[in-house]
């Protein structure tokens, strides 16, 4: 047997998925441990500085070079990280020793364990006691712990359901995932890209765009999932990723294994918010041990259930496609390619030559990515029109892709001229497929439907003289 076909063997007996949802070799989960381990890998706290210089070695991604850049093939990398360590970078081995162990308490409290997972919030009266004995006002905190509250039963996440979760996500998860969601399951080396890092509390493929402008609390509700797009990666799987598909798995099942999957994010969010304020602390705040850093813990805690709260409300309004016709839609992709080519949109200026010619960038984890291929036409986040219209008008956070939602407020409304969008993701349908590719391509298209919108009184097209796709 080739040894290349080994890792996929042992992947798919692992677990993760046989393609239909049905259990290969899993007929029941590993045993839980006991605790979730404790963080120890480097935290990306922000966007690295500079662009990658290559793509990095399989299995070495660029954090755990830099953790190790002795062992390591890419040495060069790991000094491009550890030059932005105490910036952009931190260590939670950088938290002296009582902070660590006083993580560690918090965090069994308010999530539990693998076998007893949970999510406590504190009770008000705590909250309150904590507000008053610093001399704060309470009605903002009542505000907060209202709203996570609110949150808290929103996204499901009582008792009853994460037990049955995390026997499911040991099932099927656990082997890419890892025990804390972390992407570091025993088979997470062998996939490219890597399994998603649930810590940070941020996804690329979602359908909330919170309104530009709300008061920032904790990390901010961007790049938040709704339920409805974790069941949605769930059920279908990523295209052009090793993400199976999970079809088979009961309404009921999936519920439980999504209100797992936020359990792990929200307890990583909370982590990862709070250590990364007690390691880069500003002139005012306290010393953040003993009671400070429990209320620095649960004031983590409730901007990060609020947050979740807020992406859950603020679904990506998708208009109507105004396309009767085939002739509409072609005429369509004719003004996609030209907003696409425009100073309003630039999508030209990061997806060079359509995505053909890699610009390799950061993401939030420290991996390193590069703008879509768009004429092969594999999205990650689903190619149907309204999954490509929420790409472009909530952007992908995590990837520092242009959110073309932030116009709403200043500059042309998407809302009252939602055709703007729908032009550019027909474009870029038409792009991947080589029929259309060609009929773009061709001068008496062009002709036609330059002449068939100057009689409906819309010379938008006018100008464009060409259409270049083909290298």
């Amino acid at each position: 047997m080739p040894t290349r076909l080994l890792p996929l063997l042992a992947l798919l007996a692992a677990g993760c998925g046989s393609g239909d949802g049905s259990p290969p070799l899993a007929a029941a989960p590993a045993a839980p441990a006991a605790t979730y381990p404790a963080r120890t890998d480097l935290m990306v706290v922000k966007l690295l500085d500079g662009a990658p210089r290559r793509w990095p070695s399989t299995g070495f991604l660029p954090v755990k070079s830099a953790r190790h850049p002795a062992a390591t093939p890419d040495r060069d990398l790991a000094d491009d990280l550890r030059k932005q360590f105490g910036k952009n970078v931190l260590d939670p081995a950088d938290l002296n020793p009582a902070q660590a162990e006083q993580f560690a308490r918090l965090l069994t409290a308010a999530f539990g364990t693998p076998a007893d997972p949970r999510v406590r919030l504190p009770g008000w009266d705590a909250v309150a006691a904590a507000v008053a004995s610093r001399k704060l006002k309470a009605d903002p905190f009542k505000a907060d712990w209202e709203s996570a509250t609110a949150a808290h039963a929103g996204l499901q996440l009582d008792d009853a359901a994460l037990a049955r979760g995390s026997v499911l996500y040991r099932r099927w998860c656990l082997q890419c995932h890892g025990p804390t969601g972390a992407g570091d399951g025993a088979h997470a080396v062998e996939l490219n890209a890597p399994p998603r890092d649930y810590r940070q509390g941020v996804f690329k493929f979602v359908t909330a765009f919170p309104k530009p402008g709300q008061p920032k609390k904790g990390l901010g509700p961007s790049g938040k999932p709704r339920r409805d797009d974790l069941k949605r990666t769930v059920r279908n799987g990523i295209d052009g990723s090793m993400m199976p598909a999970f079809p088979t798995l009961s309404e009921a099942e999936l519920d439980d294994l999504v209100s797992y999957v936020v359990h792990l994010s929200v307890r990583g969010e909370t982590e990862f918010a709070a250590a990364t304020r007690a390691m880069q602390p500003t002139e005012d705040d306290p010393d953040f041990t003993g009671p400070e850093l429990d209320w620095l813990f649960d004031q983590s805690l409730m901007a990060v259930l609020h947050n979740w709260g807020v992406a859950a409300r603020s679904e990506i309004p998708v208009p109507p496609q105004n396309c009767a016709t085939a002739d509409d839609r072609l005429a369509s992709a004719f003004k996609g390619f030209k907003r696409y080519h425009s100073a309003e949109f630039g999508c030209a200026s990061c997806h060079a030559n359509y995505g053909r010619e890699p610009q390799l960038k950061w993401d939030l984890w420290g991996t390193v990515v590069q703008p879509r291929n768009l004429v092969l036409g594999v999205y990650r986040g689903g190619r149907r029109g309204e999954d490509l219209y929420a790409r472009l008008y909530g952007g992908i956070h995590p990837s520092g892709m242009t959110a073309f939602g932030n116009t709403l407020a200043a500059g042309p409304s998407y809302l009252d001229k939602p055709d703007k969008l729908w032009n550019v993701v027909h474009f870029l349908q038409a792009l991947a497929d080589p029929a259309d590719r060609r009929r773009l391509q061709d001068p008496a298209v062009l002709a036609a439907v330059k002449e068939r919108l100057r009689a409906e009184g819309d010379p938008f097209l006018d100008d464009l003289a060409a259409v270049r796709l083909d290298p």
